[in-house]
């Protein structure tokens, strides 16, 4: 049976040692922060999530499905380890509302993709690799995830990148990482709700241009 796992791990420069702290992948990347705007959405976004497992939870897009021999082997690397695979790992949210589409528009992506990850508590997204390169195949470093948080930290929600977990954030929070090389996951062991806009696209020129402006100027006012 393939493994998601076991093949993305083969294209990683990432040590995989747990007891090893790597500065280069062991991190998260601070992009800024936005100066928050969206009280007035939050509890729509939360009340209209929809639970995701790996199956549903939008390949590239809303419903878009994973091709049928990937799905199996992400859903095998759960169920070897005794997970559930059509557990839910989190709820989305596709409807994104204007102000935090104006938000992701800032960020001159080309072929992107908004979706709001709501992590209830007992929720978790298994460790794993993205394959983002499928935005694009010839040069996957133009690739960039960007997570802006939209809660406050609360006890018992983590993200996990490699060997560092990621705690203690503010809504507003704008975050990426090596997504080619390091494995990751995240968890909601607590008693609210985490809620994420993820952005994920193809920089341009502009893309640049306002990751500069966002680290200068932060926080940046929408």
């Amino acid at each position: 049976m393939r493994s998601s796992w076991d093949e993305t791990k083969t294209n990683s420069q990432y040590h995989f040692d747990p007891k090893q702290i790597d500065p280069r992948f062991d991190t998260v990347i601070k992009l800024g922060q936005f100066t928050p705007a969206w009280q007035v959405e939050l509890d729509e976004i939360i009340g209209t999530s929809q639970p995701a497992n790996w199956a549903n939870r939008g390949y590239k897009g809303r419903d878009e499905q994973a091709p049928a021999e990937d799905l199996a082997a992400e859903e095998y690397d759960m169920s070897r380890v005794g997970m559930d695979p059509k557990m839910t790992i989190t709820h989305l949210n596709w409807d994104i509302p204007p102000v935090l589409q104006r938000m992701s528009d800032l960020f001159s992506l080309t072929d992107v993709m908004n979706r709001i990850h709501v992590q209830y508590p007992g929720e978790l997204w298994n460790l794993h690799l993205d394959k983002l390169y499928k935005w694009r195949p010839e040069d996957p470093s133009r690739v960039l995830r960007v997570m802006v948080q939209l809660t406050d930290w609360q006890p018992g929600q983590f993200w996990e990148y490699g060997n560092y977990h990621h705690r203690g954030w503010s809504a507003g929070e704008v975050t990426t990482f090596d997504w080619q090389n390091v494995p990751h996951s995240t968890a909601n062991a607590g008693h609210h709700p985490r809620v994420t806009f993820q952005i994920t696209g193809v920089k341009t020129d502009q893309t640049e241009e306002f990751l500069q402006t966002l680290k200068l100027s932060s926080p940046y006012q929408l």
